[in-house]
């Protein structure tokens, strides 16, 4: 079991976010107990599958513990209690603050319109829109695709939208520069 835990930690003989590979193995064997060592199969490869998954379950915590607290997460005040974060947003915003959002906007609708496929178009509203997971929308296509594959095409789309983005404001930029002619006796 150590071994399996080992493996997933890359060998790595180091403690992990504060959990050495002995923890996450005493982990296993609780779990185990807790279903009173039921498994399906051979116990020996049963043990070692769940030794295996709470070795990724301490990665994944010890990612989310560096990346810090959700930005909907609450916060404690000065005396210790706990404040829900309220978003602040300014009173009015400037025309020509609406203005350029509104043109962002309509960018972004555009290149999502002319520059993703129907396939990217489809995941993109799905997961950035309709706020679907990746495996969800994949199980909805057909033929279904694996939630891996849907955030391949999600990054491909937002990518694709960037570009478009980029090349629709440099259009714009040039469209406000006139061009630079030489001039007499002039470089």
């Amino acid at each position: 079991m150590w071994a399996s835990v080992q493996r997933v930690w890359r060998g790595d003989r180091e403690v992990v976010a504060g959990t050495d590979p002995w923890s996450v193995v005493d982990e296993a064997w609780s779990s185990m107990a807790a279903q009173q060592f039921r498994s399906a199969g051979p116990f020996p490869v049963f043990a070692c599958r769940v030794a295996r998954n709470k070795a990724i379950d301490a990665l994944k915590r010890a990612e989310v513990r560096r990346l810090g607290p959700s930005l909907d997460a609450t916060r404690p005040d000065d005396e210790g209690n706990e404040m829900p974060l309220i978003p602040v947003e300014a009173s009015t915003a400037s025309a020509e603050a609406e203005f350029f959002d509104a043109e962002r906007l309509a960018g972004i609708t555009e290149a999502i319109e002319y520059s993703l496929t129907k396939l990217e178009k489809m995941v993109f509203l799905a997961v950035r829109v309709d706020r679907k997971s990746g495996a969800a929308v994949g199980r909805e296509l057909d033929p279904p695709l694996s939630g891996q594959r849907v955030g391949q095409i999600l990054a491909g789309a937002v990518v694709k939208i960037h570009d478009s983005l980029r090349a629709l404001e440099d259009d714009e930029l040039a469209k406000l520069i006139p061009e630079r002619t030489p001039g007499k006796g002039g470089r």
